[in-house]
């Protein structure tokens, strides 16, 4: 017979209990000890669960009220004598049903945590999305300024009222859309052989002359800027800086002020310098800046041919063995895969507009006038 660690309460024990071995024969329920040695039939056992956590098995003779035997061990719940005897088989499914409730109760709450987690994490660009909507735009200009103020040492402003007028009239139909809500557009342009622009919290935007110079046409420049513009009428600056500031702190601001994080857009300007957009943001500003474009009825394939023209440049100079040197800074920062371009090329299928407004034919004098200005 198989023997099990057991404690008996017996009212001749010196302190009222001592522990022992508890053996279960066909007949009777036998414990065994130094001190005491005790037996009854197992026609006369009752089985419950109790104790501290309701952990224990309790074997009672039912003819003694004072006297029990109880044990950790569950594998009693199987022995074959007790298995046997019919009249404990409700018993011993009650006292398991018991005994297994806090470990069901253990795993529920586990269960909970882990899905409150997991949302957390599935929900958490939403909520970063929600807080970022609740930051006032006059945070995020202000942190645009100063990240403006800073990078104005370093670049070289090429100053010329009738080119700037003469830019501002082409892509008015797009700003127009932009500036919808709220965000006013500061253009500037800047002499740097890097093809790529840039739009800061608040609505400066930086158009480096490489930019121009690469560009065929009014559309793809401003398929370039729908995409840059995207990002400031999104959020993504901000959305950036909230990632950043961890999770607890993006819960403590979802379900309570928003205020509590003024002085992390304070300090803010230094971090946007470095800050990159995920591929999420990327994805976000495309298809917002083609809304942008169609809005406008500017033909959104510019953005396309901008960034097919980016992408073969790019893998030529992959490839080639000169010293040439190329600054391709929009594909650097930008995850421009061929994936991408396809995606955009798809929704602009999706497009119901095809009667885009023809811009003004004067982007090649244009291209011309801008980079005389960097001499």
């Amino acid at each position: 017979m198989k023997k099990y660690e057991a404690i008996i309460i017996h009212p001749e024990v010196k302190g009222g209990r001592c522990s022992g071995e508890l053996e279960i024969s066909f007949s009777d329920i036998i414990f065994t000890s130094e001190e005491i040695s005790y037996k009854f039939s197992l026609n006369n056992l009752a089985i419950n669960a109790g104790g501290a956590g309701n952990r224990y098995i309790f074997l009672k003779d039912l003819n003694q009220d004072i006297i029990s035997i109880y044990t950790s061990d569950k594998s009693i719940f199987k022995d074959s004598n007790i298995i046997s005897n019919e009249k404990l088989a409700n018993e011993i499914k009650k006292s398991k049903n018991t005994i297994n409730k806090p470990l069901i109760i253990v795993g529920i709450v586990l269960m909970i945590i882990i899905l409150g987690i997991t949302s957390l994490f599935f929900f958490k660009d939403k909520m970063v999305e929600g807080i970022a909507n609740q930051v006032p735009k006059e945070w995020e200009k202000t942190a645009g300024d100063k990240l403006f103020n800073t990078m104005s040492l370093q670049y070289h402003f090429i100053k010329n009222d009738s080119l700037k007028k003469e830019f501002l009239k082409v892509a008015a139909p797009l700003f127009k859309q932009v500036e919808k809500d709220g965000t006013k557009i500061e253009i500037y342009f800047v002499k740097d052989p890097t093809i790529n622009a840039f739009a800061l919290p608040g609505g400066k935007v930086i158009i480096q002359t490489g930019l121009i110079q690469n560009a065929e046409t009014w559309e793809e420049v401003l398929g370039v800027l729908g995409h840059e513009l995207a990002h400031v009428t999104r959020r993504h600056h901000v959305r950036g800086i909230i990632n950043n500031i961890g999770i607890f702190a993006i819960l403590s601001a979802a379900f309570g002020d928003v205020s509590a994080l003024a002085g992390t857009f304070a300090n803010m300007g230094g971090e946007l310098a470095s800050l990159s957009n995920s591929r999420d943001f990327e994805n976000e500003a495309d298809e917002t800046g083609l809304k942008y474009l169609e809005n406008a009825q500017i033909n959104p394939q510019g953005m396309v041919t901008f960034f097919e023209t980016l992408k073969k440049e790019h893998q030529t100079e992959l490839d080639s063995t000169l010293n040439k040197t190329v600054d391709l800074s929009f594909l650097s920062t930008h995850p421009n895969t061929q994936d991408r371009i396809d995606n955009l090329k798809k929704q602009i299928k999706n497009y119901p507009n095809k009667n885009y407004i023809t811009l003004a034919n004067n982007f090649k004098s244009f291209k011309e006038a801008l980079l005389k200005k960097e001499d």
